[in-house]
């Protein structure tokens, strides 16, 4: 017995469990969602931001006309320039880096003139000139160059070989080569600096991944985002950094996550040297969110050609072509379904407009069978089982052409009464629009064929059934019971004695053509003869009349 309320007490357990994950993995997909949305707006407001950003800059730019005559201030505001224009702007970069190298030289100021070089070599490498970035750091000796650039030093070494990893692909037979000597730089970049350095952990994340220690560099990347402020930089960067972990972890949905925080911060800054879009793009064109990927991939490839970056070029071109042919054909699919769309609906106006013709002629037929059915009705009653069967025939015909009409000449009386109030009061653009609306049209066609199916199907209930035996297995109809598609409708016709082709397509609103190649259509798919086929369906049995 206390098993028995062990075991029922582990199964609720479970099930708790079970819904606890599941409610929370939808939270997860939800909050995801929310954010990309945000993203989206974030890409609508880009402008605002460089605008933005352009201002901060102007901002300098005009202090640097206050300090013509001070080599030490111009050279601080033009590295504040530089800085600023490093993940904006790659070409203006370059202009303050040769300013500041004039400065330097002009003063024989050995440090300035070293972290001018540190700073174009990562421009170098950031842009894909991996050749001349190394050869600028290959030329500065460690062992000279000033304490308080060793840092700067070893990170601009990362940069070339984390840029060279990046482009040669983690399969290729130089990676290891390309890691061995990451690892290297990222010991050397952590270890010149103190725990309390925010960059401290970043640097220190970086030698635990490259090591494969992942959870250890996940909660490195963790402390660094403690000191990074939304929006900036540095969190873009350590955003990705988090969603490079949690990807490699198998944390599929906070690697998303992590990857739009990182966008989101990259346009806020301002910052068009970025990687964030580019892979989140790749995530949901995997995910079949076509449009969006195309749309971030597109706003990825803008800020790689505004930065003048060669080497986010090259990344984005071997994604881009992908994605944009599965966006363009699904245009295209879209396209085709509206054109297809505005084909049908002009058939179906063409065949609303000779609806009048067909019912006025019905009626007429309708009234004829009537006045036949009272003089021979004497006859019919010593007539064998066909004539019993032909007499049920047409007693389910007489009753669904009587509701027709009925219905038709209420609808008409209404619509008289509705076309007087309407000249009466002077509604003359209202009436036109009543005249001109075929949607009633629409729905008397689709009723006369609904009341015809469910007559006919009344007479002979087994007419699907007997049909399908004639047929192959795997050719056979499943219909929704009391209705017929337009191939059985057909048919029908003939089962009930219409043959005439003409009559036939009056009555289906299809040209002669159409129905000979529905006709042959369903020949083709039967187990005998097609010659024979037409024979088999006027012996189909109906139900007796009482």
């Amino acid at each position: 017995m206390n098993d028995f309320k062990i075991g029922k007490l582990n199964f609720f357990l479970f099930v708790f469990f079970i819904f606890f994950s599941c409610k929370k993995n939808n939270n997860t997909i939800n909050v995801n969602e929310q954010l990309l949305h945000s993203l989206d707006e974030k890409i609508k407001l880009k402008n605002f931001y460089e605008e933005k950003k352009k201002t901060g800059i102007q901002k300098l730019k005009n202090e640097l006309l206050l300090n013509k005559n001070n080599d030490s201030a111009i050279y601080n505001l033009n590295d504040l320039i530089i800085e600023e224009y490093l993940g904006y702007q790659c070409d203006s970069a370059y202009i303050y880096l040769d300013r500041n190298k004039e400065i330097a030289k002009r003063n024989n100021n050995q440090t300035w003139l070293y972290k001018n070089l540190l700073q174009r070599s990562v421009l170098l490498s950031t842009t894909g000139l991996f050749v001349e970035s190394k050869e600028i750091l290959d030329k500065i000796n460690p062992e000279v160059l000033p304490t308080q650039l060793r840092f700067s030093y070893n990170s601009a070494y990362e940069c070339l070989y984390s840029n060279l990893l990046d482009y040669s692909g983690s399969g290729s037979k130089y990676s290891q080569i390309y890691k061995s000597k990451l690892a290297a730089y990222y010991n050397s970049a952590y270890r010149a600096l103190k725990p309390s350095d925010p960059f401290y952990y970043l640097f220190l994340s970086h030698k635990n991944r490259i090591d494969n220690n992942w959870k250890l560099s996940g909660q490195n990347i963790d402390e660094f985002l403690k000191t990074t402020k939304p929006g900036t930089r540095l969190h873009a960067i350590g955003s990705f950094c988090k969603a490079v972990i949690d990807g490699k972890l198998g944390n599929i949905d906070s690697q998303e996550r992590c990857l739009i925080y990182s966008a989101i911060s990259d346009i806020e800054s301002s910052t068009k040297e970025n990687r964030s879009m580019q892979d989140l793009a790749s995530i949901l064109y995997q995910k079949g969110e076509t449009d969006r990927a195309y749309k971030y991939i597109q706003s990825s490839l803008e800020d790689a050609n505004f930065y003048n970056a060669r080497f986010r070029n090259i990344q984005i071109s071997k994604v881009q072509p992908i994605i944009e042919k599965t966006y363009l054909l699904t245009i295209n699919n879209q396209n085709e379904k509206l054109r297809w769309s505005v084909f049908l609906i002009s058939a179906l106006l063409v065949g609303l407009a000779i609806t009048v013709y067909f019912i006025y002629k019905q009626l007429n037929t309708i009234a004829k069978s009537r006045n036949e059915l009272s003089s021979k009705n004497l006859i019919l009653k010593s007539l064998n089982i066909k004539l019993d069967e032909a007499n049920h025939i047409k007693e389910e015909y007489i009753a669904f052409f009587i509701r027709q009409n009925s219905n038709y000449l209420e609808k008409f009386e209404r619509y008289k009464k509705l076309i007087s109030i309407r000249l009466s009061t002077g509604q003359l653009d209202k009436l036109s629009s009543l005249i001109n609306d075929k949607k009633n049209e629409e729905m008397d066609l689709d009723e006369l064929y609904y009341n015809f199916d469910q007559a006919f199907l009344r007479i002979y209930p087994n007419f699907v059934n007997e049909v399908n035996k004639l047929l192959k297995k795997e050719e056979v109809y499943n219909l929704k019971e009391g209705t017929l598609n337009t191939e059985l409708r057909i048919f029908a016709l003939i089962r009930l004695g219409i043959k005439d082709t003409n009559q036939i397509s009056e009555f289906l609103r299809y040209s002669l053509r159409t129905i000979y190649n529905y006709k042959s259509k369903v020949k083709t798919k039967s187990v005998i003869e097609n010659d024979d086929f037409e024979t088999k369906i006027m012996q189909i049995g109906s139900i007796s009349s009482h």
